[in-house]
């Protein structure tokens, strides 16, 4: 496979998920600043989580003893991709989660199809950060293979 089939394979994958990773930069610079003195006050969920960065860099406000337990409580990511949801593990995993604790935490799921309940069950209330993903809905009708997704947009 040639380098131009890859980057082209790449850039479909990316279209019909709408991915667009967000940097651990951005966290640090727009999230951290707003969100530092609320950090047990929270549970911190990201729907769309790719690899989780803006989430997981949270932990490092976090006591390296507590970080465990923090998360457990406080932090729930997903995404429709499991491949994405095995990085995200992996990232946690760097901030001293234990892969079991992280598995727990972290799930494969659609959330535009429907709102993870689990989440309405936890002791703090939510706070969303996220990137949503970006579903044009012109390529969306133009492509056999994202054609799936126009009940989203037809839902009442």
């Amino acid at each position: 496979m040639g380098k131009n089939s890859l980057i082209s394979n790449e850039k479909a994958r990316r279209r019909q998920f709408g991915l667009h990773l967000t940097s651990i930069d951005i966290f640090y610079k727009y999230i951290v600043p707003e969100i530092k003195e609320l950090l047990k006050n929270y549970l911190w969920v990201d729907l769309y989580a790719g690899e989780g960065n803006l989430i997981l860099p949270i932990l490092n406000e976090i006591p390296t003893g507590d970080r465990e337990s923090f998360f457990q409580s406080h932090i729930f990511l997903f995404d429709v991709q499991e491949d994405m949801v095995q990085k995200c593990i992996k990232n946690a995993e760097i901030y001293g989660i234990s892969r079991e604790i992280a598995e727990q935490n972290i799930k494969t799921r659609d959330n535009l199809e429907n709102f993870p309940q689990i989440l309405k069950q936890q002791k703090y209330p939510i706070f969303h950060i996220t990137n949503p993903p970006y579903l044009y809905l012109g390529y969306i009708r133009k492509h056999v293979e994202t054609q799936k997704y126009l009940y989203y947009f037809e839902k009442e």
